[in-house]
């Protein structure tokens, strides 16, 4: 399956991705919360678009927060 940069399933991916860079083998909903902060303070800073898009791509970044951490209503979960 073709994951569109910016739709939620993308930021699914980069968060799983950015926890794997962090060798993270469990991933706690604080951890996900830190990881959502250092992306969105990426897409905010340091990439340049359209500011409409830049809404909907933090929208779609909340959205995929807010997947993982009801994907994982348990404490922990592994990273695969």
């Amino acid at each position: 399956m073709k994951v569109v940069f910016g739709s939620i399933e993308y930021f699914e991916r980069e968060m799983m991705s950015f926890a794997k860079r962090k060798s993270l083998i469990t991933l706690s909903s604080n951890q996900v919360m830190e990881i959502h902060a250092e992306i969105k303070d990426e897409l905010m800073n340091d990439f340049i678009c359209d500011v409409e898009i830049k809404k909907e791509c933090v929208n779609n970044l909340n959205l995929a927060s807010e997947r993982l951490l009801n994907k994982y209503k348990t404490q922990l979960c592994q990273v695969r």
